[in-house]
């Protein structure tokens, strides 16, 4: 009989409940790159038994999630500071939009470097079909984009998208304005190679 435990879930992470339907097992090892100060890793650790692993560019986040209890690294998403085949899910958490072009494909190859196979790969970001840059609201002169991110893996045969949610930013609600949207995207890595 599983023990479950009775934290609430955050009603406003969208990913969540897309990561709860991966079959995930005890002892499993995540890596949320972006992880800001690991409250979606926390919940995972303490309600899955999940072995959860963050890492974010900003010192203050990355202290407060220390003071959680959970292991961050002070770092961005081109050089992860982790051995080849060393997690069964890597998260992308609302960063790859602020990530600078000329990385993504260093990006792209760091996750599949660390993502063991078959392993899973979730994305919550901005989404467009069609790439575009627009000036960031809270900083002046840096720009954020949008963009369809499953694409840094799906022109991969190893990678198939299992689930991909297009919402609004705010509501969370079905929109039909391409500014709004985000996208919540579940996809597997299985090489089933000779």
């Amino acid at each position: 009989m599983s023990k479950q435990k009775t934290v609430f879930l955050d009603s406003k992470d969208r990913l969540l409940p897309d990561l709860l339907e991966l079959p995930l097992k005890n002892g499993m090892r995540v890596l949320e790159i972006g992880c800001s100060s690991a409250g979606r890793l926390l919940w995972l650790q303490e309600n899955l038994g999940l072995e959860c692993v963050g890492i974010e560019p900003s010192d203050q986040a990355v202290k407060i999630a220390r003071d959680k209890g959970i292991e961050v690294y002070q770092g961005t998403a081109e050089s992860l500071p982790f051995e080849d085949t060393s997690f069964d899910l890597v998260i992308f958490g609302f960063c790859l939009y602020l990530c600078d072009r000329a990385d993504l494909f260093r990006i792209a190859q760091e996750a599949d470097r660390v993502l063991r196979n078959p392993g899973w790969l979730a994305i919550l970001d901005f989404f467009s079909s069609t790439p575009f840059a627009h000036p960031y609201h809270h900083l002046e002169g840096i720009s954020t984009y949008k963009m369809d991110y499953r694409t840094l893996f799906d022109w991969n045969p190893n990678y198939i998208c299992m689930t991909h949610k297009v919402r609004d930013h705010i509501d969370n609600t079905y929109t039909d304005d391409p500014q709004e949207w985000v996208a919540v995207s579940v996809m597997r890595k299985n090489f089933m190679g000779n």
